[in-house]
């Protein structure tokens, strides 16, 4: 049923804009850049002398401040919008990339008091790491919540599902290019990359119209400073969230242990198979959520991951090891789309950023939190256990998820004219007549 509005002219149901295709492109270089290093930085820190834990360090030092950046990055978005905090983020994304070709070793070699700390020589990149580390907590809040900003309410996970697409193909091309560059032309060419390519990003976001991207820049100042840091209707969203992202710190930290124990083959598979399988479901997910709601994406989503994770566990064979990452791939495709629109439907306009934000902190919880956290179950009971127990983890969001939201009736998100309907039973929120663009 079509639900009443009050402006007499019914909302606009146009997904594609001049803003959404930035938006989509901006997401792409950014991650674009971001990826270009996961096949530089391990040998740039050898290359400097560094050993395996100084990798360790250099490349954990990327997630140190994103959790206790995102939220404020939310309130920032409710204060000043979502384009300046993209802008920002950018910005400091591009220049840290640029700062690893400076002379730095030259420089300490030439200060006796600093050459005498020989840590020095391959950990200086570590607050380069940081500062790259505060752009990736910042631009990714702001581009989401540009996308639901002019995403109409009932295309709005379909938006969030297209934004997936055009992060995850970076994945695809990105960490090959680099490598190709640092073996070809050294690792400044790699470098130079990836500062160019958020560069390219910062430069479409200052092409983004402030209005169209901040709706809520409309309200009286009064209602702006009651926005919270952590939208209290985010918070169970995000921490059922935590059971997929869990999943993926033992995947990137024991995975390629078992395949190398297991003789299962080149590891990187599993990352290319998850790619393009998340992105075939990111293909329709969003449109599935919009019109059944987003319980008919979450749930499969969950329990798809977990079980990825106990194939992923048992798995003996190259046929068993692809399956695992057809499915966990499959469930993040369905997922990404779901709980990010199920989260912008509990809050106000005006919270959007800080909901955003504190959806995207259940990674720097649940990936790195699991890295170390799992580190001697790995070690007592073999690497592969640690898949089943974040696969239980993902059972037990899926349980708390139906048991929370299934018949669940929240207030609903204000339509695209500002009024608010009536609440509805969450498998159905969205579940509206939709038009064609």
């Amino acid at each position: 049923m079509t639900l009443p509005h009050r402006g007499g002219a019914a909302p606009s149901r146009r997904l594609w804009s001049r803003d959404y295709v930035l938006t989509l492109l901006i997401g792409h270089f950014l991650f674009v850049s971001y990826t270009s290093m996961f096949t530089v930085i391990p040998n740039y820190v050898k290359d400097l002398g560094g050993e395996n834990w100084h990798i360790g360090v250099v490349v954990g030092a990327f997630g140190v401040l994103s959790l206790f950046v995102r939220p404020y990055v939310g309130r920032l978005i409710a204060m000043f919008g979502p384009k300046p905090v993209a802008v920002l983020g950018l910005a400091s994304f591009a220049l840290a990339a640029l700062l690893y070709v400076l002379p730095v070793n030259s420089w300490l070699e030439a200060t006796p008091l600093l050459a005498s700390v020989p840590a020095l020589a391959f950990l200086w990149p570590v607050p380069i790491r940081m500062l790259r580390g505060i752009g990736l907590a910042a631009t990714p809040v702001a581009t989401s919540t540009i996308v639901v900003n002019l995403a109409p309410a009932a295309r709005r996970a379909e938006g969030l599902a297209y934004m997936g697409i055009g992060i995850g193909t970076a994945s695809l091309y990105s960490p090959f290019l680099t490598d190709a560059l640092a073996s070809r032309f050294g690792f400044s060419a790699a470098f130079f990359f990836a500062s160019l390519t958020a560069l390219l990003g910062f430069l479409l976001s200052m092409a983004l119209s402030s209005q169209r991207t901040n709706p809520a820049s409309a309200e009286p100042a009064g209602r702006r400073e009651k926005t919270p840091l952590i939208p209290r209707a985010a918070i169970l969203p995000t921490l059922i969230f935590v059971s997929f992202t869990a999943t993926t710190g033992p995947v990137n930290s024991f995975m390629p242990i078992v395949v190398a124990e297991r003789a299962l083959g080149n590891p990187g598979l599993f990352y290319t198979v998850n790619s393009l399988v998340m992105m075939v479901f990111l293909l329709g997910s969003g449109r599935v959520a919009d019109r059944f709601g987003r319980s008919s994406v979450i749930l499969p989503g969950l329990v798809s991951v977990a079980l990825g994770m106990f194939v992923l566990m048992y798995a003996q064979n190259q046929l068993m090891f692809i399956a695992s990452a057809v499915l966990a791939g499959a469930g993040f495709g369905l997922l990404q789309p779901g709980m990010q629109s199920l989260v912008v439907d509990r809050v106000t306009p005006r919270e959007r950023g800080p909901a955003m934000a504190t959806l995207q902190s259940a990674w720097d919880i649940g990936n790195s939190g699991t890295s170390f956290a799992l580190g001697p179950v790995a070690t007592v009971f073999g690497a592969a256990s640690t898949f089943g127990v974040v696969g239980i983890g993902a059972v037990a969001g899926a349980l708390g998820f139906a048991a929370a939201f299934w018949r669940d009736k929240p207030a609903l998100p204000e339509d695209d004219d500002g009024g608010r309907a009536s609440a509805q039973p969450l498998a159905h929120t969205e579940g509206r007549d939709r038009a064609g663009d």
